[in-house]
């Protein structure tokens, strides 16, 4: 029996899986009475019904009653585990089957830990387990050819070719059961795909060959699998109508077989044939396979590793388009029906909106489970007086969703989503360096976005505008956008969700006064600590940032901000003189009088300097009950969550440093309604990065967070932050409110009047 790694979805070029050995031709090492249901085990993991496979050998590796059949079914175990990607638990129970096993089982074992280690992008380790399993067995000519085809994936590319030809002969040559046979045809077929035109021929031959030996073996799962790729291939090389046939084999065929072993291969398959059939005009079937392939796509999306082996992003290949598809033919068939019809199917496309913002915050976390700790209220509920826009952009025009109480309402814009993007860039970089030519398209903006339910707000008397942004449209903050006569801001009180399931909505209970307080205003050991890290961060600025200095009103003002010092260059033994100048570098003056301006507004403790440490802040959360946390130090967020940190007194706060720092009982069972990051900056032109402040109220649970979209005026900061507390606190305001008012001060400020200046600042999430 020969066995694969599960295969990732994919869209054109795919990750090519790595080949598994044998369940071990164990013949004749029988163990005792748990060797049959260790076999039914194995059949399950090669059907595709993992769980069931995992359920079952557990239950086994517990029963066996001799140590060789406990050791077995764990080592077996551990497969399945790390083909469900559970890779944490697979490793122990891999290491614990490889090093107590001998000869050909080592072997066996061997290749899964260099998988794993390739896996973990160990290409040195994996290459070591690799080479002992051929070591360990030569006459093993199953383990040989497996162990030689993952070896092929590590090859440099232009070597891949020549490897490929030499093993296409010597698989040849290869006699043996049809099953073992068809998974090395299968695999070496998918490899020369990737390979594109130079690997066609091999790629066809041995898919083809794969086909047939699936047939010859009886084995309707791998033969669905061999249909799955040459349709691909057909794809890849524009043969459309052959790729359509083939692919509605492999549904046929794939629906014979247990659901829970065909899930995934389905979303693929029905996904594809979406695709055919919309290049076909066929647009009705192509919807209806679109919600095929999600229906599938939500019954395993757990299950859908975050990051593909291959390195790649599981969102932005397969759970994106595959949504966006959907929602996009959804909305084009919807402009057929009648109003009630389209009424009652509008729910059905703010849902799919939901799972891609969802699965997009996941990737930028990394992690899944935070998220699901965070879900929000249900998004058909919006207060009155608030409206919720969902921005849909496509390739030829731009969706709008309008959610308020009374329902959902839909408008289109034909613009070209390339020209929204371009717009939105535009003004982000505007207002981020403060120059005088915003105004042309903070106006585009809003024609395009907001004027087209202008009635509505009027009609239902809207005064909280909330909106869910994808890509560009994050860096732009909505409040700085004009009609012509006025900002935004003058007419609602704004703010930003990343999604409202992801949201809670409710009224804030309790004191909200009820705070803690740190700031950083001259850093400590944490320079030293991680000199190297910082002036990198310094120096990976762009070019057109470093220029801000320059440009518009950035040049004119103290900025908080740590991509503007001066390039610090990274050394791993950096001299006492060069740890002073990044310290010097680092302070931030003015969060000494924000602190103190503060205190006399939020009751609670606060942490300055010396006293705010990562232990620091830990036992003032394990011994408050704060609603507020308000951190002034230099945050910087990138495009994922590893880019993204908070820098403390003696070390940097990661965002799974933060969720650790903030997982207190007393804040666990009463969360923090505000998470305030005052100097916090998101790397400029990444439209990901405003997923950092997202992720740091959900890593922190807290309801909202105030974050800034560039950085700062360090004066302005100072006294909006005084202005924005003093709202909350003495005239119970919304936080969005408190927020208007004391960007409105601002704005009218006539020395303080462009968007510069007060409107980086956000809040996202609850806006109550």
């Amino acid at each position: 029996m020969m066995q694969k790694w599960l295969k990732p979805l994919w869209q054109g070029a795919t990750l090519c899986w790595l080949l598994m050995v044998p369940a071990l031709a164990l013949a004749g090492q029988a163990v005792d009475g748990g060797d049959e249901l260790i076999a039914q085990g194995i059949a399950l993991r090669e059907q595709g019904d993992l769980q069931k496979s995992i359920d079952l050998l557990s239950s086994v590796s517990k029963l066996a009653v001799s140590p060789g059949g406990q050791l077995r079914a764990r080592g077996e175990l551990g497969i399945s585990l790390l083909q469900a990607h559970r890779h944490e638990e697979s490793e122990g129970l891999l290491r614990s089957a490889y090093g107590s096993s001998t000869g050909v089982e080592r072997a066996h074992f061997a290749v899964y830990l260099g998988n794993l280690a390739l896996i973990r992008k160990r290409s040195e380790e994996a290459r070591g387990y690799y080479q002992e399993a051929l070591d360990l067995a030569p006459e093993a000519i199953e383990i040989q050819f497996s162990v030689r085809l993952n070896l092929l994936r590590m090859a440099p590319e232009a070597e891949k070719l020549a490897q490929l030809l030499l093993l296409s002969q010597q698989t040849e040559q290869v006699g043996g059961p049809p099953g073992p046979l068809a998974r090395f045809h299968l695999n070496l077929g998918e490899q020369a795909r990737l390979l594109g035109t130079p690997g066609l021929f091999l790629a066809y031959r041995h898919l083809d060959r794969a086909r047939e030996l699936s047939r010859q073996q009886g084995n309707p799962a791998l033969a669905v699998e061999a249909l799955d790729a040459l349709a691909q291939l057909y794809e890849d090389h524009h043969r459309d109508q052959d790729a359509l046939i083939l692919t509605q084999q492999a549904i046929e065929q794939a629906h014979s077989l247990a659901p829970g072993a065909v899930a995934r291969l389905l979303i693929d398959l029905e996904w594809r044939q979406a695709r055919l059939l919309r290049a076909r005009g066929r647009e009705a079937p192509a919807l209806a396979a679109y919600q095929r392939a999600v229906s599938h796509l939500e019954s395993v999306r757990q299950d859908i590793p975050i990051e593909y082996e291959d390195g790649r992003s599981s969102f932005q290949a397969t759970l994106e388009p595959i949504y966006l598809g959907y929602t996009d033919l959804l909305l084009r068939q919807l402009d057929k029906q009648p109003a009630e019809v389209q009424a009652a199917q509008l729910p059905k496309v703010l849902n799919a909106l939901e799972w891609i913002r969802q699965a997009e915050l996941q990737d930028f976390l990394g992690d899944r489970c935070a998220l699901e700790a965070a879900q929000g209220s249900d998004p058909e509920r919006v207060p009155s007086g608030t409206a919720v826009l969902y921005p849909v952009i496509l390739p030829d025009r731009i969706e709008l969703l309008l959610q308020t109480s009374n329902g959902i309402h839909r408008q289109t814009t034909a613009i070209a989503g390339a020209t929204l993007r371009a717009t939105a860039q535009t003004l982000a970089d505007a207002l981020r360096n403060g120059l005088e030519d915003y105004l042309e398209p903070a106006r585009q903006l809003n024609d395009w976005l907001l004027k087209p339910f202008s009635d509505i707000f009027a009609a239902q008397h809207i005064d909280s505008l909330v909106l869910v942004p994808e890509g560009a449209l994050r860096l732009v903050p909505m409040a700085a956008l004009h009609d012509g006569q006025q900002f935004v801001i003058e007419k609602y009180a704004v703010s930003m969700v990343t999604g409202m399931t992801m949201t809670h909505t409710g009224v804030p209970v309790g004191q909200m006064a009820a705070s803690l307080v740190v700031g950083l205003s001259e850093p400590g050991p944490v320079v030293e600590k991680h000199s190297r890290l910082l002036s990198e961060q310094i120096q990976q600025a762009d070019v057109a940032e470093k220029d801000r200095r320059g440009r518009g009103l950035a040049r004119t003002v103290e900025l908080r901000s740590m991509r503007l010092l001066r390039s610090a260059t990274p050394s791993n033994q950096p001299s006492s003189r060069q740890i002073e100048d990044l310290r010097t570098s680092l302070t931030l003056p003015g969060v000494k009088e924000e602190i103190e301006a503060l205190r006399s507004i939020l009751h609670g403790n606060t942490l300055l300097d010396a006293q705010f440490t990562v232990d620091q802040l830990r036992q003032q959360a394990e011994s408050g009950d704060y609603r507020i946390v308000h951190i002034a130090s230099h945050g910087v967020f990138g495009g994922n969550a590893e880019t993204s940190f908070i820098l403390a007194y003696d070390d940097l706060i990661t965002m799974n440093g933060l969720q650790s720092l903030l997982k207190a009982a007393k804040l666990q069972s009463t969360p923090i309604e505000l998470l305030s990051l005052s100097a916090c900056e998101t790397a400029e032109g990444n439209d990901r990065a405003p997923l950092g402040i997202s992720g740091a109220a959900i890593k922190a649970r807290a309801r909202s967070v105030l974050g800034t979209l560039w950085p700062v005026a360090d004066e302005v900061a100072k006294a909006l932050m005084k202005s924005f507390y003093g709202g909350i606190a003495n005239t119970r305001l919304s936080k969005t409110e408190a927020l208007r008012r004391a960007q409105l001060e601002w704005l009218r400020h006539p020395d303080w009047s462009h968007p510069f200046y007060w409107a980086p600042f956000i809040i996202i999430g609850n806006w109550l």
